[in-house]
């Protein structure tokens, strides 16, 4: 069924790329995944030939993603395809800002990147696609593995008057739960960041992460799991700051972080 899909979308003139990405081509295989399958275009592929393309599966929703452009099908066994649509300039700015100038984010900085380079190539005209999946087999750039770090954890519990574990500090004393867990899951977001960059490994997204960081990175904070694990359960009782604080000095003891 991909196959057929794949030929179809490859006959339209304005697609450059199409690749299968996700569960199914991680490192923690899935098969119990949406197949995700990721189209490349220099122009937007009319929502008239998407559903024409998948009109033939048992159904199909065209333009549903609440996150990227992208449509939906299930096939009569039950096997759902997530299509996703990206841009050709799009995709090359995410690689040129991160990969190349260098540029840190607030969690998940190299996701997309590794989105690009663990994918497997369905159709690449003129080896644009896998052109960009050489340049990300290159030794990972010494300057966006600082930066990241830097950027995470001055977030997390540097300088500033408001770092995540200051707001988390103010959601126990009010008592506010749900923003106990927000700030909780920054600090996470932001921690695993800085661990994949510190291993020099791209960030592989927000599924499995403790089975990736065992996979994915060399040297980890020592009982990292243990302390991730606790601070999950303490939203909401009396050992949140000291499980967020006990997480948190581990990883600065371990990046040699110093505000």
């Amino acid at each position: 069924m991909i196959e057929r899909i794949c030929n179809e979308l490859a006959l339209l003139p304005m697609v450059k790329a199409i690749a299968l990405s996700g569960s199914r081509t991680s490192a923690i295989n899935d098969e119990s995944s949406d197949w995700d399958i990721y189209i490349y275009s220099d122009q937007c592929v009319p929502e008239k030939d998407r559903e024409r393309i998948l009109s033939s599966l048992s159904s199909c929703s065209i333009n549903c993603s609440p996150f990227e452009e992208g449509d939906e099908a299930v096939s009569e066994r039950g096997d759902v395809y997530d299509l996703m649509y990206r841009s050709l300039d799009w995709t090359e700015w995410q690689i040129d800002d991160v990969w190349r100038k260098h540029n840190a984010r607030v969690g998940y900085t190299t996701c997309f990147l590794y989105n690009i380079k663990s994918s497997e190539i369905l159709y690449d005209d003129n080896a644009w696609f896998s052109t960009l999946q050489s340049e990300l087999g290159m030794p990972y750039p010494e300057k966006l593995r600082e930066n990241i770090i830097r950027k995470n954890m001055d977030v997390i519990d540097g300088k500033g008057k408001s770092t995540f574990l200051i707001q988390a500090e103010l959601a126990w004393k009010r008592d506010d739960i749900v923003s106990q867990n927000h700030r909780l899951s920054a600090i996470l977001s932001s921690i695993f960041d800085a661990l994949f960059a510190y291993n020099r490994a791209l960030h592989p997204g927000e599924k499995k992460l403790l089975r990736y960081t065992h996979i994915l990175c060399n040297d980890i904070p020592e009982n990292f799991d243990g302390n991730v694990q606790r601070a999950i359960r303490a939203v909401g009782t009396d050992d949140y700051i000291p499980s967020l604080r006990a997480l948190i000095d581990s990883t600065k003891e371990f990046l040699e972080y110093n505000p």
